[in-house]
Parts: structure tokens; sequence; C-alpha cells
């Protein structure tokens, strides 16, 4: 049977609608446009004739199930073909159609305009179907709007029995003033959020009065079409309104990196999923802009602590916390060392310590390391306990050997898998941590839990920067943990991971969306900034964000007024990119 390629381009059915209209194709051929491809062994024309043939007058009122019986269309190409059948039906039905569709607005004023000048509060529902057509009108209370008035319950219970797509809400204000009170958006709020969960979309909230009327809808888009959408997703009010926040672009690169003294390393020196060294410039660009007068700022998932360094200064208190213990101890280091002492021999001695076997070489030598290497860091890292005088010194001596172990590690940069081939043999190399001590007198370090930190302190900016999906930092180092731990777990599986139950973090999981909304909640603060990656939707779910744009604005707006500022940003990944077009966005809460 002869392939569309194989038959000469004038007489296909794409090239013959081009040049002489759709008149000119039967109906065969003008299902065959639609269809794209034929099967195994049938063309696409010859698929589209058998199936004009079986259906001919019955063509219309075809089912998924009909064409799914034919062989060779699978659930794709039945879909695509009754859905094309049920684009036309609609059009035909709207353009023959009698019922009254709600368009926009001066369709509502026509419908409940005799409430204008009633003396008492009324609050009318239209129920709508998918066109926006009115199934019914009909009138919820007589009295004074209130939250035990107006429940939830008596709108769609009325709405479920009208099987209703959305509705619009419309009362009067007998003052005569259209102006939405704060009970009038507190009440449309909590109504949007039961018609998110019912499945159905409030469309205008509308206030009547002798003085004109006020559309929440007109005032989300005042420049735009202001005619209601009746086509796709139907999207709720407030939906509506989050989308069209504004969002303030800034794409400088104007922070430029230290340059390390030799033999020495930085905090920013290491590779980690989600630093945002490189994006320091953006965020303090936002804090000079909305918070004046800051003598504290908290980065409460600290990470490598990049963010709490750049506004470590003696006017400012720097509060950091992180939960793992691997950077735990890093930022002991950087922030909250506070007498010099000279480590550079003992960063010396270290450097030339004598290795054999040990712990670390047996589960780690030859996969994340070089069998060398894998000795001296497990060797080293006994030695710290030895020669280490006080706490102090432990993390300093411990921070170096993390800094240095990340150098020669035969990984994309975390630790969830290696390389199959050992390519990192450079040997490994301690430096001296560059400590700025005299900023750091009044720091306070934590390891704690976010969620329960939040409740013990207080500050001017609140920096929060959690996991964005369901990809867990314990996983991504357990071996980094393990090895500033030094407890000598057994460990399991190809990666040889230690039992981390314990750290595992909820804002990579289903509870994310609660875990933000009581941090939020608990918040002791004058500004709020929030740093969450638009992962958009990736082939590997893991990769997608866990707290929606919707969810992190309604949580944000109830603690105060929130900007969304946006830099383009290609994110340090797990190895795999998320896609293209990912930005970095922060939320910027001003605390009522």
């Amino acid at each position: 049977m002869p392939k569309i390629k194989d038959i000469p381009k004038v007489d296909r059915p794409r090239e013959r609608l081009l040049a002489k209209g759709a008149n000119a194709l039967s109906k065969t051929d003008l299902l065959a446009i639609m269809l794209g491809s034929g099967i195994k062994g049938i063309n696409v024309q010859s698929l589209a004739k058998k199936i004009i043939t079986k259906f001919n007058k019955s063509f219309l009122d075809i089912s998924i199930d009909d064409l799914l019986k034919i062989k060779g269309i699978g659930q794709a190409k039945a879909l695509q073909i009754y859905s094309a059948i049920a684009l036309i039906k609609r059009f035909y039905q709207e353009q023959n159609s009698t019922d009254l569709i709600v368009k926009n607005i001066q369709d509502v004023l026509t419908l409940t305009f005799d409430i204008r000048d009633k003396k008492k509060e009324h609050l009318i529902c239209l129920h709508l179907d998918s066109r926006n057509a009115l199934i019914k009108k009909e009138t919820l209370s007589i009295g004074v709007l209130d939250k035990s008035l107006v429940h939830p319950r008596e709108i769609f219970a009325s709405s479920l029995k009208c099987k209703s797509a959305s509705i619009i809400l419309i009362h009067n204000h007998p003052s005569g003033n259209p102006a939405p009170s704060e009970q009038d958006q507190k009440i449309a709020k909590n109504i949007n959020k039961a018609a998110q969960i019912m499945g159905i979309a409030l469309l205008d909230f509308v206030i009547i009065a002798k003085d004109g009327h006020t559309s929440f809808y007109q005032k989300i888009q005042p420049n735009k079409n202001l005619d209601y959408v009746a086509d796709g997703f139907q999207m709720g009010l407030f939906d509506l309104s989050e989308i069209e926040k504004p969002i303030y672009k800034n794409n400088k690169h104007y922070f430029q990196q230290k340059k390390s003294k030799l033999g020495h390393f930085q905090l920013q020196n290491r590779r980690y999923l989600g630093n945002k060294y490189k994006l320091l410039g953006f965020i303090e660009d936002i804090v000079n802009q909305k918070c004046s007068g800051i003598r504290s700022f908290c980065d409460i998932f600290a990470g490598t602590g990049v963010v709490g360094e750049r506004f470590n200064n003696r006017n400012i208190s720097i509060i950091s916390n992180d939960f793992l213990s691997a950077n735990h101890i890093c930022l002991q280091t950087f922030l909250n060392t506070t007498k010099q002492i000279n480590i550079k021999e003992k960063i010396n001695y270290l450097n030339n310590v004598k290795y054999d076997e040990n712990y670390f070489s047996k589960n780690f030598g030859n996969r994340y390391f070089s069998m060398k290497n894998a000795k001296k860091i497990g060797s080293i890292r006994e030695e710290i306990d030895n020669i280490a005088g006080n706490n102090q010194e432990k993390n300093i001596l411990i921070c170096s050997l993390l800094y240095a172990t990340d150098k020669v590690a035969n990984t994309v940069g975390h630790y969830d898998a290696f390389r199959k081939k050992i390519d990192s043999i450079k040997p490994i190399h301690l430096l001296v941590p560059n400590i700025d001590y005299s900023h750091n007198t009044d720091n306070q370090i934590h390891q704690e839990d976010a969620n329960k930190l939040i409740k013990k302190i207080s500050c001017d900016v609140l920096y929060i920067d959690p996991p964005y999906n369901s990809r867990q930092y314990s996983d991504a180092y357990h071996l980094l943990e393990n090895l500033t731990e030094w407890k000598k777990p057994e460990v399991v599986g190809i990666g040889k991971k230690m039992d981390r139950k314990h750290i595992k973090s909820d804002y990579c999981i289903t509870k994310a969306t609660l875990a933000f909304s009581n941090l939020i909640n608990d918040a002791n603060c004058k500004h709020i900034l929030f740093s969450y990656n638009n992962t958009k939707d990736s082939k590997d779910g893991r990769s997608n964000a866990r707290i929606s744009d919707e969810d992190i604005l309604n949580i944000l707006d109830n603690k105060g007024k929130v900007d969304i500022f946006e830099k383009d940003y290609k994110t340090f990944t797990t190895g795999k990119s998320n896609g293209d077009n990912n930005a970095e966005r922060v939320f910027y809460c001003e605390v009522e």
C-alpha cells in the first residue's frame, strides 16, 4: 500500500487543501489531514476512508469506544477524532442556541439590576454551564452579608444539583457605595477556595449600588477584554488575580566572584544543589529596595550559607540554620568563628598524614573516589578527632576536609550516584578557610527543623530557600553527612547510603504546602523573601515543584503585601536538565 510520501505532491490532501480549499476535498481527505499519519500497513487516507465508511451518517454521534474498536486506532487518535467532532458540535449548538449566555458584566447587571435599590443586602448566584449559559438564577440570602449567612454549602449544594461549571455572585450595598469592603474580600476568597475544591469556578464577584457597580473581574484585568472566558479550562476569579500579579524582571549580572587567596578557600567554593551564589546580587538588590534599616537577617534553610554571609557585617546579626550536619559544621566555621587561630600548621599536618585502609575506603573507594583518595580521606577524618584542641578547631578542620573532598569526588557535584569510570584522580589537598572573624560576634548558628526554629526566633528579614522538589538533600549529600558525623554506620545499596530517615524534609513530599503555611504563620519578622524556582512541568516528576504558585501567593497574601521578582537562571540540577526557561523567583512579602 503506497505511503502518502509516495503520492505525487499535487494529489496529497494537504497540498490540495492549500491550493483549492476545503470544498475540493472529500470527507476522507479532510479526516486524513486531521489524523496526520496512518498505522503500520495502512496509510492515512485508507485509515480515514475505513472510518468514514464504517460510520457514514452516524459519524457525528461516534463515541470513543466506537473508534477504539477499529483496528489501528489507539486512544490518542480516538481522542483526536472525538475532540474534533465535539468542537464542531459545540460551535453549532452555540450558533443555534436560544440559551441566555452571560458574556460580560453588562449581562450580569441586566439580570440582577432589580436588587440595586433594595434596603437589605441580597446575595444572588448565577449558575452557568461550560458555555456560560444561564442554568439558574438563585437568591442565596437576604440580610447582612457575613460568613454565617453565606456558607459555601448553601452555594455549592445548588451548584452540584445544577451541574454548574461556574458561578457568578452578586450582592447589593444599600449604602449606595459599590466599593468592596474587607468583609466582601474575605467572603469572596473563602468561596473561591471552596470552589476550587468542588471543581466549580467563581468567575466574578459583583457589587451593585446606586452609585455604580464593582466587578472583581474588571479590577483584576482593567485593560483587557472583559468578556468572561467560556472556553478551555475555567479559571477561578482569584486564580486569575494571582496569575496577573506583576512580576518584576531583574537580569543584572553585576555580581563578581571573589578570588581566593593562595592556599585558602571561601564559603562559596563548593558545588551544591540550589546554590544561590550567582544570584546574590539579585537577592541583595531586592533587600536594598524593600528592606530598610535591617538589624537581623535569618537564612533559615541556609545550605552552604552564602546568602547569610552576603549580609554578614558589624551592623547585622545573622541567624543561619541548616538541618544537615555537614552544612552546620561549615556555617559554624565561616559565620560563628570569633577568634583568629593558627590552623595552618594542623592543615599541613593532615595533608601529610599516613593513610591505610579504613571504613571510608572500604565503602567509598573506587566508587565516589579513587582508592588512594578514599584511604586518605578516612585517615584524615580519624586524625581530626585526635588533634583538634576544641570544638572550634574541629569544626574548621572538618570543614576544610569537606571542601577538599568535594574537589576530588567522582560525581557531578552530589552523591546520589557516582560515575562508572574513575576520572577524578587528583590527590586530595586541604586548604585553610578564609574567615572574616570581625563580623561574627552577634551571629547565631542552628541545626534544627526550620518549622521548630521559627517559633523561637525573631528577625527583621526572613529569607526562605527550601528544597523545591522531591529530591531529598539527605540523599544527595549522605556521604558528607557520614564523613562529618563519623559514626561509621552500616551503608547499603550501590550508592552505599546510611539510614537517613531522621533527616528527611517535609518540603520534599506532599506535606510541603502545609509545612510552608505553618512556617509563614509562625514567622515573627518584618520582611519575608521566599526563593522558589519555577521548575514548570518536567519529564521527571521528581523535579516538579512541590508547592504551587497559587498556594504560595495565598499563604503569603495572608501575611502581608506580596511582590514577585524574577530572574532568568540556569539551575544546578542532579545531572539532567529540568528544561528551558527556568526562572529564579523571589516572592517578597512586607509583613502587616
